[in-house]
């Protein structure tokens, strides 16, 4: 855990929970296990965290969280590319072997939810999908999905989104200081019952560590 939080600059906050694990196939890779939460988020806020894998969790919920600004009406919505800011990060790759998203969820503020006699849900979302276009060799330029969510697959009665990650090893994206450019595809059936769109989410993170000894 020391070597953790070296690696990510700073201890965790107290809004996320860490775990370590190893496989056998390489016992000198550690797997840093890091579930962040964030309430009532706030897209036009600077993330204030001090750690490294905090900062990049951050980046992600607000991106997906973003997309809910554009609801405007009930119809397949224009929406243009969205940037997911990586922050001022330095990751030393001696060390930090992989970075994966492991689940990203959204819901309701808890408050927003009481205040709405809990009318608050999704079942205004068809689908909410971002792609990105990546280089595959022999073959040039192409698009590919990076996380999706689908009415039809919805297990928690609308009151949540839970997205599924479709790209694995992430780390390659991870430069300091840039924009990745993710395309964004948002299909809604209706105007959602309560227009106080403010979201709490969670984010889980694994990060493959190799240990300097």
């Amino acid at each position: 855990m020391k070597v953790a939080e070296e690696a990510g600059q700073s201890e965790l906050s107290l809004d996320a929970i860490a775990t370590l694990e190893t496989q056998a196939k390489d016992p000198s890779i550690f797997y840093l296990n890091i579930k962040y939460n964030l309430k009532n988020i706030d897209v036009f806020e600077a993330a204030g965290m001090p750690n490294t894998f905090e900062q990049i969790g951050n980046s992600f919920l607000k991106t997906v969280a973003k997309l809910f600004l554009a609801v405007v009406g009930s119809k397949n919505i224009d929406i243009n590319d969205i940037d997911l800011n990586i922050p001022d990060i330095s990751i030393d790759r001696e060390i930090i072997k992989s970075f994966k998203i492991k689940r990203i969820f959204l819901q309701y503020n808890k408050e927003v939810d009481e205040h709405s006699d809990y009318l608050a849900n999704f079942v205004f979302v068809n689908t909410l999908e971002l792609s990105r276009k990546v280089t595959v060799p022999k073959i040039g330029e192409v698009e590919t999905l990076f996380l999706s969510y689908r009415k039809s697959r919805n297990t928690c009665l609308y009151k949540c989104l839970q997205f599924e990650i479709l790209e694995d090893n992430i780390i390659d994206i991870l430069k300091p200081n840039t924009n990745v450019k993710l395309k964004p595809s948002l299909s809604i059936a209706s105007l959602p019952d309560v227009s106080d769109i403010k979201l709490d989410g969670v984010v889980e993170m694994q990060i493959g560590l190799k240990l300097p000894f």
